[in-house]
């Protein structure tokens, strides 16, 4: 069979219903054979497959009932879907690995020539002028360039007239020039920026919960922002100054060697200092751009919190603690921002010493040899001119190098992330929203975010179709951690989940994830409003069903008592609400979801902000809206789930009691303790108490 020129595709074997193909493009890459696996499991007519990065080898397994079923068009296609593969910088690696490969991955093809080509013959005509100026000098002294008598201008007025009308084009072309070489830069480096923020966005959304824990929401947002942004700079700015340094050099240098080949040995003697001194400055500037940029990620970091707190930072008057703690990290990431820039204008300024030396003893030695006769005034004219324009290009190597080490130390992070695959995968199972009957078995399930400490032991239990099941225990007993796992926001220790008698790690995570409506105790609203957040997830939601969704959440009075209504501004996270109007605004938000497919409603705490009578009037619609669908629902408050089909009570991370809430009051355990206090105590004090153990 044939090979496609990028994957490297070979057929290795094939059979009806079954085809190995070899990828060149898969091998070393474990992300890419995962998420490879991934997309094609979801095509129609395939059955399984298999992507293995070590031998490049895919093998797919397929529907022999698929008519004309072509595989190879198929894993090109995953290709395409796929973000391109990034190399980051591997330990040890040299500086410059990062960048490279970022620019490798992400510089548009398509857009790539232009702006070089017309860098090149802009900059080329810049030096013509040059070469003009220094011709309107040597005619002045009565030694025009030769071409001009050889047209038969020999008068010093008249060549002084062509030489200028021709320096006075020349400088047109040259702005012509520049402003085009500078917009198709541009377009390059913003059109590199918006693929990689792109990708890069698309890929942080793919993570596990466990990657945003990890990374917090500061750092990513600069990895979005700053740091796309900074290699969009570095492509923007950088290829047009590396191009007008080396035309300057190549050009300066054949002038000063051709007028007198002594003095160029002299001035680029220098030059192997300045290679040793580079890679001497190199490591350290590099070093110091990485703990610049680690400091920054935790001052984005601690800021982010401050605001996302404010309110807390108000009420227990900490504003000049917290202002003291950013104080301090921003002074250290001054400090490391200097320590940075130092080193690189310490570069700078021993290579602009070395040749400022240069220059002096060059031009003291060339005036002595003109003085000689050894060279004619022309040329050293000629060396007068030229030797600053190289002094300029060889030491201006600042604006180079420190574009280059802050673009490369982004990269570094960029590629981190663009190389970080998550470790919940989806399964090969597909079950569409009218297959499931939302059937959810826990078996012996144990686990813990750290490994070494369980949230929960050994936790067993059945929910049938239709069951409303409530859960209750202290705070800490892994309540929470039960909704997490079962939307795979984790993988268990040990044990097992199932989900309509599937392991749900067997399962789409599309699938298994829309199966689910949850309402958070975290009730998070995105900026927008009331009726964005309502539909969040379902775009395609009629009038009719929202407002339906609205009335069983006991929202419905939104429309009325909040300017706009529907279409009125939650604000940042729904802080131009109340409490319990944002907890109603996602409860409407889960039952519409489902109403629109899902079988499972999960309430985390959901009633905590709503008073006693709307949260009586939520219960009574919640038993219409969730006909039929399964129901799990986790509160202290007890009255919330009096009513449903059974209780689960969990201390430590083990059920210890299990029942309807007569069964559980007569068996005299923690929820009959629980039960009494809360009803003694109509505030919940004690009941808080106890809960917090």
């Amino acid at each position: 069979m044939g090979t496609h020129d990028s994957l490297g595709m070979r057929l290795r074997s094939r059979i009806r219903g079954r085809e190995r193909w070899e990828v060149k493009a898969l091998r070393g890459r474990p992300g890419t054979a995962q998420d490879l696996e991934r997309l094609l499991s979801q095509r129609q007519g395939v059955l399984h497959v298999k992507a293995n990065p070590t031998s490049a080898g895919v093998l797919v397994t397929y529907s022999t009932d698929t008519p004309d079923f072509d595989v190879e068009a198929l894993i090109r296609e995953g290709f395409k879907q796929l973000p391109p593969p990034v190399a980051s910088r591997p330990s040890g690696a040299k500086s410059g690995s990062a960048i490279s490969g970022i620019l490798k991955s992400f510089l548009p093809r398509d857009q790539a020539l232009t702006p070089p080509v017309l860098s090149t013959v802009g900059h080329s005509v810049h030096l013509l002028q040059g070469l003009s100026f220094v011709s309107i000098v040597n005619t002045a002294r009565g030694s025009g360039p030769g071409f001009l008598r050889s047209l038969g201008i020999v008068s010093t007025g008249a060549q002084l007239l062509v030489m200028t009308g021709w320096s006075l084009l020349l400088t047109g072309v040259d702005l012509y020039l520049q402003y085009h070489r500078k917009e198709a830069w541009r377009r390059l480096g913003q059109a590199t920026q918006h693929d990689l923020r792109d990708q890069l966005i698309t890929r942080i959304e793919k993570q596990d919960v466990e990657f945003f824990d990890r990374y917090g929401t500061g750092p990513l947002i600069d990895l979005v922002t700053k740091d796309t942004a900074q290699v969009g700079e570095f492509v923007e700015r950088s290829g047009d100054v590396i191009i007008e340094k080396a035309l300057t050099i190549a050009v300066a240098g054949f002038f000063i060697i051709t007028s007198a080949p002594s003095l160029g040995l002299i001035i680029f003697l220098p030059l192997p200092i300045i290679f040793l001194s580079s890679r001497f400055f190199g490591g350290k500037i590099t070093e110091r751009y990485a703990r610049r940029g680690e400091t920054t990620k935790q001052f984005n970091q601690m800021l982010e919190n401050n605001l996302a707190g404010i309110a807390d930072v108000k009420s227990f008057t900490a504003e000049w603690e917290e202002a003291r703690r950013l104080s301090e990290c921003d002074a250290a990431l001054a400090q490391h921002t200097l320590g940075a820039e130092r080193a690189a204008s310490l570069q700078t300024n021993f290579i602009s010493g070395l040749f400022s030396t240069t220059f002096v003893l060059t031009a003291g030695y060339a005036g002595f040899i003109t003085a000689g006769g050894g060279i004619s005034l022309s040329n050293f004219l000629r060396l007068v001119y030229w030797f600053p324009q190289l002094l300029r290009s060889l030491t201006g190597i600042e604006q180079v190098t420190g574009l280059y080490h802050r673009a490369d130390d982004s990269a570094g992070r960029l590629a981190r992330v663009l190389e970080s695959y998550p470790q919940i995968q989806s399964g090969p199972v597909r079950l569409s929203a009218e297959e499931v009957r939302g059937e959810v078995i826990f078996e012996d399930v144990s686990f813990g975010y750290d490994p070494s400490v369980k949230v929960l032991e050994n936790v067993s239990f059945h929910l049938r179709p239709g069951e409303t099941v409530g859960i209750v225990g202290p705070t800490g007993s892994g309540k929470s951690t039960l909704l997490r796992l079962l939307l795979r926001f984790f993988d268990v220790d040990s044990g097992r989940i199932s989900l309509d008698g599937n392991d749900i790690r067997d399962l789409d995570l599309h699938n298994l994830r829309s199966a689910v409506s949850m309402v958070s105790q975290d009730v998070y609203l995105f900026q927008g409003t009331i009726r964005e957040n309502v539909i969040f997830g379902q775009r395609r939601a009629t009038e009719e069903q929202i407002l339906e969704a609205m009335r069983d959440a006991g929202a419905l009075d939104l429309i009325t008592s909040v300017p706009g209504g529907l279409d009125a501004e939650v604000g940042e996270r729904g802080r131009r609400l109340s409490g319990g109007q944002r907890q109603r605004v996602a409860i409407a938000r889960a039952l519409l979801k489902l109403t629109s497919g899902a079988s499972i409603l999960a309430l985390d705490e959901a009633t905590s902000h709503l008073d006693n009578e709307t949260e009586s009037a939520f219960k009574r619609s919640l038993r219409k809206a969730a006909t039929g669908k399964n129901v799990i629902i986790i509160a202290h408050r007890l009255s919330t789930i009096r009513s449903v089909d059974r209780i689960l009570v969990l201390e430590s991370g083990r059920i210890t009691e299990a029942g309807t809430h007569d069964e559980l009051l007569a068996h005299e355990g923690l929820y009959a303790s629980l039960w009494r206090l809360q009803n003694e105590d109509p505030f919940g004090d004690q009941l808080e108490i106890r809960l917090k153990r």
